[in-house]
Formats: C-alpha cells, sequence, structure tokens
C-alpha cells in the first residue's frame, strides 16, 4: 500500500484511538488530526480513503441515543427450525430497523436488534416478523438498566477498551423538525475531504456553526452519544463475539455488575428482562482476537456464578447503523 511508507503502527493506534474517541468537530478535522500525530492532511485522507474501501472503516458520523428521539428498541430472540431459518432470516434482515442479527449456538438461535421510529409499535412490529418468519417461540428481552455500553477497539489488547456510559435516566425531550432534519443528515458518513462540514453546510444552506451549535447541544442533553469512527471489529483482528448470559441473584447483582463491566474485552453490560423459563438476567458482549471460552469459564469461576450461558456467534447475518427517522416501505 502506498501509505505504509507514513504510517507505523504507532501512528496507526493513535489514529484509530482518535477517531473513535476525539473526531474533532472543526472546519478541517483531517488537518487536526493529521497534526496529532505527526502526519500530513492529505495522508490521513488516503490512509481513511483506502481503509474504507477496504471495508476496515465503516465511516465517521454521529452517534445518538435513540430513546432521546422517542425510538423503541430491544433486543429479540427468535426460535426458528432449521428447515425453516433461511427464510426467516431474509424477513428479520430486510427490516430497516434491524441493525444487527446474529445466528448463535442455542435452540434461540436468530437474535437480532429492532428499533422502531416514534410512529411505529415496538410489539407490534416484532409480531408480524414472527408470524412471517414462521419461529416457534421468541423472547422479548428489553434494557432495564445499562451498566456498560461503548465500542471502542484498541489493538494491543486480547479485548478492547472502551469509554464507560453508566447507568442513567434516559429521557427524551420535545425535540423540532429541525432536530429531525440534523439527525437525518449527520449519521450519514462524513465526506472524507478537506472540509466536509463545509460541503454539508453548503449542501443544505446552513452554516459550519449551525451543525456545531446543535451538534454541542445534543451533546449536553445526552442525546449524542459521540461524533466518531466506527470500525469493523474482525478487521481489527476481534474475530470471536460471545454474547453471556448472566443468572446472577439480586443481592450480587451491582456488584457483579460492576465488575464485569471493568473488564476491557467487554463492551457491552445490561440487566434485561427475564422470564421462568429463561431466567437469565445479566448480559455481556464479550469480544476476542482468540477463542475466549476458557476466559468466560475463569471468570464465572471466580465471580462464584454458577448458571450462565455462553452464545457463540456462529455467523453475522446483518450488521449496519441504524438510521434513526427510516421509513419502512
Amino acid at each position: 500500500m502506498a501509505f505504509k511508507s507514513f504510517l507505523t503502527p504507532e501512528k496507526e493506534k493513535k489514529l484509530i484511538q482518535l477517531l473513535q474517541r476525539e473526531f474533532p468537530l472543526l472546519s478541517a478535522p483531517f488537518l487536526h488530526l493529521a497534526n496529532q500525530i505527526g502526519l500530513k492532511e492529505e495522508e490521513v485522507l488516503e490512509i481513511l480513503q483506502r481503509w474504507q474501501e477496504e471495508g476496515k472503516l465503516r465511516q465517521i458520523s454521529a452517534i445518538f441515543n435513540p430513546s432521546y428521539f422517542r425510538h423503541k428498541s430491544s433486543l429479540f430472540a427468535f426460535k426458528v427450525p432449521e428447515e425453516k431459518l433461511k427464510k426467516a432470516i431474509e424477513i428479520i434482515n430486510r427490516h430497516p430497523g434491524v441493525s444487527h442479527n446474529y445466528l448463535r449456538n442455542h435452540a434461540y438461535n436468530l437474535w437480532f436488534t429492532l428499533v422502531v421510529p416514534p410512529e411505529k409499535d415496538l410489539l407490534a412490529e416484532v409480531e408480524a416478523l414472527f408470524k412471517e418468519s414462521e419461529a416457534s417461540d421468541y423472547l422479548y428481552l428489553p434494557i432495564l438498566k445499562v451498566f456498560k455500553i461503548a465500542v471502542i477497539f484498541e489493538q494491543d489488547t486480547n479485548g478492547m477498551e472502551q469509554d464507560i456510559t453508566l447507568s442513567k435516566e434516559e429521557g427524551a425531550f420535545e425535540f423540532t423538525e429541525r432536530d429531525r432534519f440534523f439527525v437525518k443528515i449527520l449519521q450519514e458518513p462524513l465526506p472524507l475531504i478537506s472540509q466536509p462540514f463545509k460541503k454539508l453546510a453548503d449542501t443544505f444552506n446552513i452554516s459550519e456553526k449551525e451543525i456545531f451549535d446543535w451538534l454541542k447541544e445534543m451533546k449536553k442533553r445526552g442525546a449524542l452519544r459521540r461524533f466518531a469512527g466506527l470500525f469493523k471489529q474482525h478487521k481489527l483482528g476481534f474475530r470471536k463475539n460471545i454474547m453471556v448470559a448472566w443468572l446472577v441473584p439480586q443481592s450480587k447483582l451491582e456488584k457483579v455488575a460492576q465488575e464485569l463491566s471493568s473488564l476491557n474485552f467487554i463492551t457491552h453490560c445490561y440487566l434485561r428482562q427475564s422470564y421462568p423459563h429463561f431466567p437469565y438476567n445479566l448480559y455481556t458482549m464479550c469480544h476476542f482476537k482468540e477463542d475466549g471460552l476458557e476466559i468466560i469459564q475463569n471468570l464465572a469461576k471466580g465471580l462464584h456464578i454458577s448458571e450462565y450461558l455462553p452464545l457463540e456467534t456462529l455467523k453475522e447475518l446483518k450488521k449496519i447503523r441504524l438510521k434513526l427517522f427510516y421509513i419502512k416501505n
């Protein structure tokens, strides 16, 4: 590759970190990044354009909290007979509100997230998917409490290191058509050019200041998680993806959740709805460069948790950036 001569491993690591954590909301953001890591602006743009072509960099964009814009979401698990699996996957994947769908090693074999805009009913949408897919059963697994959520990939660890968002009360605000407009344009991939925000401003007849002021206000409200680069985890070497469902006694829940959240290979830790026939209440997403089952087994022993379910990802069926305010055809 042409840029290998100027992109050292140290500079690559720093660029990935800055894109995920501290993307500059400035008129010339790539020049600022270049200055921080000792490269030229055109070199940084060449690197990012190549990464995007290779599929390593998914996009650079705003990442919003859907609930602040009155979107409703949940994790669901469908139990689908083998002979109906192909059809069910096609039905689930074509829904624009499904951002992630995984085949996992359990009787409940399809695990997907569904988000619907304010005018849609979440459970009505999933019931329609359930009937059309001919699944035999499903689990509705809404989040009851967030202990950790973030995905910041570090290349020098077996797992990852993330910025941690502790549980807090999320509440929608009375957003306007102007807010809806900004969400729609800023959730799209930022152009990889010298002055990307100027291009957006010129395209939509607004000013860069309006864009930056709005993003600052959304960050203050909690509606904007961050503006950042999003990478495909397997392109950074994280090839093992295991969701672990834990059965944790209420008396130990807070302590166990905080301990799990402190681990660098765990990106998400949630308290979810449980059921008599599926009693697991705490869910963690674990990512590894190598097999992680032994790590999870040792972790369970250390936490004195005997009932847990490691759900290995057999196949990633769909993974896209969710678009808020989508229109379902």
